[in-house]
């Protein structure tokens, strides 16, 4: 690892730790003080001029469980090279070393949910709001309070993040999980085979109905290519939401809501009884009727991207940035040789009323409630989070092996050896916009995708946001179970007849309790959107 000494006092650490524990005991009131005069005060303290950490003389090693989604890497050797020379430098610096279990991609909804049920003991867990369930997790109390320990063991995090973002990471009035210094931003798009779209003079894809004429020219084309291969009803998921002028309140699983809000008159909705949910399902049903994807979608757990990556399928409709980068950088690593592209067609470019929103807290760190080194985790966070070359060792890899560093200070990977691609470690939990870099193998119109999504992204108002559940627990429930039931093969397009499927749904859904739930959803969406006004 090419490095000037990171080495840090860490007596200097703790006693900057131990001043705003003084000022700012209590958590999440001590925002207060982090933003005050105070606060300037600690910032000088914290960026005391550095001498060398004198190891176990202050702190007792330990070994930090780290969990993240991510495949395993196809290079194990170059993956266990990194974890020796990353493991020395924590241990030097800090007397700790990392254990990294990856979870599979596929199927990571209950990889995940299987990882925190079995009790087993993680000091690192990535966390989100969405995809990851993180306030629903947080309210059940899988995660740890780190209210008291945040000011104590990463005084820099605690002064640096706004007050907001600490308020959006509270649940129930604790804060379950460490935001990284990042604004996230979902724009969730589809990525297609583009060699394929060139080879039989398809329209350029800026509509929807530009897909469809690119997937019936799969079919009609590429007997032996699936046109889609993305799992159950993630089609409708990841789509269907952009395509209307709504904002999802409560995301069950990938992009999947009972109910949303319209912006436009402030009113709470539940999901299929919109004008736009229903005419899509008459879409779906012809899609799947034309074979754009397998009559056995719903029982699939495949990543669609990877299908895409390894020419089981031509499109996937759950791409995002900035994977879209490292994924068109593969195909072109993998595939070139074989003519293939890849392209990528964001949704909310199709539809005007469409709203993108931006996030703080889309990629977090938890830490689970049994976990046996929370102080250490926490200290390795705000660690990394201030030593740019130790950031950029945790996000780009190996310098010489993974990347070279260009003279413009970009991350050149153009010249790397086949199979180096970094993907180690789990740099989305330690994003950082001042220490990001632009990477040589971003694709040739990303300053064009870039700006799209800046001029359309506004904040989330729902950042933040909990429902609480907590007085329709059994409506809520069976409406999930109805879900599975009725909603998913009517949004695979996996029925006869899609009014009758749908009467039934509907029908299914309101004996659930739909009216009921909505009404309290809708309470509490107003009551949210009155507290920050």
């Amino acid at each position: 690892m090419k490095r000037k000494s990171m080495m840090k006092r860490m007596a200097a650490f703790l006693t900057a730790a131990m001043v705003l524990s003084l000022t700012a005991c209590g958590g999440q009131e001590a925002a207060d003080g982090a933003q005050s005069a105070g606060a300037s005060e600690q910032g000088s303290a914290v960026s005391a001029e550095e001498t060398e950490y004198q190891g176990d003389q202050d702190l007792e090693y330990v070994e930090l469980k780290l969990y993240a989604i991510a495949d395993a890497p196809n290079n194990t050797d170059l993956a266990a090279q990194y974890w020796e020379e990353l493991n020395k430098q924590l241990k030097e610096d800090l007397n700790c070393t990392i254990d990294y279990t990856y979870a599979a991609g596929n199927d990571y909804k209950n990889n995940y949910a299987l990882a925190i049920a079995s009790g087993e003991s993680y000091d690192l867990i990535q966390a989100a709001p969405g995809w990851l369930d993180y306030q629903t997790y947080a309210a059940k109390n899988a995660f740890l309070p780190l209210d008291d320990l945040l000011p104590e063991y990463a005084p820099y995090l605690w002064e640096t993040i706004p007050e907001e973002t600490w308020k959006a990471a509270s649940v129930n009035g604790n804060i379950y999980a460490v935001p990284n210094l990042e604004t996230g931003v979902t724009a969730t798009a589809f990525v297609y085979r583009e060699d394929l779209r060139k080879k039989y003079d398809l329209p350029e894809i800026d509509s929807m109905e530009d897909i469809e004429t690119y997937l019936q020219a799969i079919v009609d084309n590429e007997p032996g290519l699936l046109p889609v291969d993305d799992y159950q009803c993630q089609v409708y998921g990841t789509s269907w939401i952009y395509n209307t002028p709504y904002i999802g309140i409560d995301e069950i699983h990938d992009e999947l809501f009972n109910f949303v809000y319209d912006p436009r008159n402030g009113e709470v909705l539940s999901v299929i009884e919109t004008p736009e949910y229903k005419e899509y399902m008459y879409k779906m049903k012809d899609w799947a009727d034309r074979g754009f994807w397998s009559s056995s979608v719903l029982a699939s757990t495949n990543w669609g991207v990877m299908q895409v990556l390894n020419g089981a399928a031509a499109a996937s409709f759950n791409e995002q940035l900035p994977a879209y980068n490292w994924h068109k950088t593969q195909v072109e690593e993998e595939h070139g040789s074989e003519g293939w592209e890849l392209g990528f067609y964001m949704y909310f470019e199709g539809n005007p009323d469409s709203v993108l929103s931006g996030s703080t807290i889309a990629n977090m760190t938890a830490v689970t409630a049994n976990a046996e080194n929370p102080e250490r985790a926490l200290m390795f966070l705000d660690y990394a989070q201030q030593h740019e070359e130790l950031w950029d060792f945790l996000t780009y890899g190996m310098e010489g092996i993974n990347y070279e560093l260009a003279e413009d200070g970009s991350i050149d990977t153009t010249n790397i050896e086949e199979g180096a691609s970094f993907n180690y470690f789990p740099s989305s939990i330690i994003g950082n916009d001042d220490f990001k870099k632009r990477q040589s193998n971003y694709c040739d119109d990303y300053d064009e995708i870039m700006q799209k999504i800046d001029e359309k992204v506004v904040p989330d108002i729902f950042e933040g946001f909990a429902l609480d559940q907590s007085g329709f627990e059994t409506e809520y429930t069976a409406l999930y179970n109805v879900q599975t039931e009725y909603g998913y093969p009517l949004q695979a397009g996996l029925v006869n007849d899609v009014d009758a499927a749908y009467e039934e749904y509907l029908a299914a859904a309101k004996a659930a309790g739909l009216d009921m739930v909505r009404e309290e959803v809708e309470k509490q969406v107003n009551a949210w959107l009155e507290s920050r006004e």
